[in-house]
């Protein structure tokens, strides 16, 4: 489908909502202590940036909202969907992973009750913590690999929360399907269960490593101690008090409500790059369920409700008591286990801040120009958001857009913008985030070209042939947790710079991908993956693989190291046809 890239003129619903009560009010500015009015964000100026951003970054729409104490604006500038859908305040998109930070607040509310004991056996109950072994909740699930047996009986809440357990992203093991004949739709207990399969790739509570398993496992216990599905309780403890009327943990749910949900999109980089006027523009991405994402990146939102959440947090701050400035719906304790740090996180992911970040519980944290700053990004296929609030300065920014990657570059200039004028931050001292995102978009488009040498610089040159001809290694290849992997010929004649020699789809997968394995030597291979429906690289990964021959002269097992955020462990398939 080709989508030409002109935007319309922003929306015109600049408004400043005051968002005490379920219903959206048109109130007057609000005064500062001072008494001095505090000045709308989304001027004429700000308009022209948005699209000018948007444009730079290939991205349809963008949704912002700023908290500013009681007060909250929003505006949106582009396209939801195409043709002629305007992005709005009240546009929903998907959030990804800021949905943690809702994740972690539902089990500091669990823990703040004292309602729920620690283990299964009532003689050994006692309160729930944050220091509750994982295993004390889900005993029979939350079961890890030989040679695991302290991380099983020793990694708490907090650990998983925090992204301190040692396991890596493990992204790519998520099915659609489990159980013995994988004819069962999955469930977040079959993703913890599948954990036994899998390396650790560091040890407990010594480094920082993402993964979104941890928070499914978080969602496993939640729904054990309440009975209750995830988004029931996050509706009933969270979204239903503070007026979140339109947010889901399902995207059906939200189309089901009569919800206006944004497109998601991607752009044809590589039909641009071509040179022959056959890039197709803005290509539209379809609509992915959410249910097994569930609480590490389900929620289906709009920025007029993350404001809410946004006041929420900075209101409970710094408060003494749950009066009229705090925020009832999470208890003092809660919002301060939330906010505090836990684990240091690479030095450099802190490009922009006074000091190297650290890792909430749902949150990343440091200071900006001397003050708190809390955040947190989130993705999916076709779309992302960018979060922040700085408590001290009762000051905060939502973005949501509807592309991958590109959307959270769209986000962080918005955003940053938005806190460096409210700091008064002199131009000459701001980031360029322009000559940062370009650096990081053009290292993903060269993804599949220079993924041979960045993956084996010292490979041999010239390189062995493989041991067999190239159809040997076509087969099916099995592991207990990242299942099947079926290898086949690549077709000769696709002109994809992506393609290698032998490819796979894994479209049976929670995260649809394509694997593309590039001969570099002998047995070794270099593999470029790619999402199925967003294919242009943004959301590409890499990988090494080496074939292992048995002593027949067969192909026998397939050996992969996923590298994520770094490397994920060798993942061992064996040959089953």
């Amino acid at each position: 489908m080709k989508l030409g890239i002109l935007l319309p003129a922003a929306s015109t619903a600049l408004a400043l909502l005051e968002l005490e009560h379920t219903e959206q009010k048109v109130l007057s500015v609000g005064k500062e202590e001072k008494g001095d009015m505090r000045k709308p964000p989304f001027d004429s100026d700000f308009e022209a940036f948005a699209k000018a951003v948007l444009d730079r970054w290939k991205v349809p729409g963008v949704s912002v909202a700023v908290v500013d104490g009681e007060d909250i604006w929003a505006e949106g500038y582009g396209i939801a969907s195409f043709p002629s859908t305007p992005a709005t305040p009240s546009t929903l998109y998907y959030t990804g992973s800021t949905t943690k930070a809702f994740t972690a607040a539902i089990l500091s509310l669990l823990i703040a009750s004292g309602d729920f004991p620690s283990s299964e056996e009532p003689s050994s109950s006692s309160p729930l913590s944050w220091q509750t072994p994982i295993s004390h909740i889900i005993r029979d699930d939350f079961v890890l690999g030989p040679g695991y047996e302290w991380a099983t009986a020793h990694l708490t809440l907090e650990d998983a929360l925090s992204h301190r357990t040692g396991f890596p992203r493990h992204d790519k093991a998520l099915a659609r399907k489990y159980g013995p004949d994988r004819s069962s739709p999955a469930t977040v207990r079959d993703v913890v269960r599948s954990l036994r399969y899998l390396p650790v790739v560091a040890e407990p509570r010594v480094v920082w490593r993402y993964c979104n398993l941890m928070y499914m496992v978080a969602t496993h216990v939640i729904q054990t101690l309440t009975g209750k599905g995830l988004g029931d309780v996050m509706r009933e403890r969270i979204w239903g008090p503070l007026g979140m009327e339109a947010t889901y943990l399902s995207v059906e749910e939200a189309l089901d409500a009569g919800r206006e949900v944004a497109r998601g999109y991607y752009w044809d980089y590589q039909g641009e790059a071509d040179g022959h006027g056959k890039g197709q523009g803005f290509i539209s991405v379809p609509y992915g369920s959410l249910d097994l994402a569930s609480g590490a990146g389900g929620i289906v939102s709009n920025v007029l409700d993350y404001a809410r959440w946004i006041r929420c947090l900075i209101r409970g701050d710094g408060s003494d008591d749950d009066n009229e400035n705090g925020c009832p719906v999470l208890p003092k304790e809660a919002h301060r286990e939330l906010k505090l740090a836990r684990i240091a996180m690479p030095p450099e992911m802190g490009i922009n801040f006074d000091a190297p970040l650290a890792y909430a519980l749902g949150w990343e944290l440091s200071t900006y120009k001397g003050w708190r700053i809390f955040t947190h990004s989130g993705g999916m296929e076709a779309y992302g958001a960018e979060v922040y609030f700085l408590p001290d300065l009762k000051y905060g920014v939502v973005t949501l857009g509807n592309t991958a990657v590109t959307s959270n570059l769209v986000g962080t200039e918005l955003a940053w913008k938005l806190i460096d004028d409210k700091l008064g931050v002199p131009e000459e001292e701001r980031f360029d985030w322009i000559s940062r995102g370009e650096e990081a978009l053009n290292t993903r488009l060269k993804l599949a070209e220079t993924a041979v040498h960045e993956l084996y610089p010292e490979r041999a040159d010239p390189p062995l042939p493989q041991a067999l001809p190239l159809e040997k290694y076509v087969g099916v290849y099995s592991h207990p947790a990242y299942q099947n992997i079926t290898l086949q010929l690549t077709d000769e004649d696709s002109t994809k710079n992506t393609k290698g020699e032998l490819g796979a789809l894994r479209d049976d997968m929670e995260w649809q991908m394509t694997f593309d394995f590039h001969h570099v030597s002998g047995e070794f291979w270099a593999v470029v993956i790619d999402m199925l429906n967003t294919p242009n690289l943004l959301n590409g990964q890499r990988a090494r693989a080496q074939f292992e021959l048995g002593v027949k002269g067969t192909v026998d097992k397939l050996k992969m190291e996923f590298l994520e955020d770094g490397s994920e462990g060798v993942i061992v398939f064996d040959r089953v046809v």
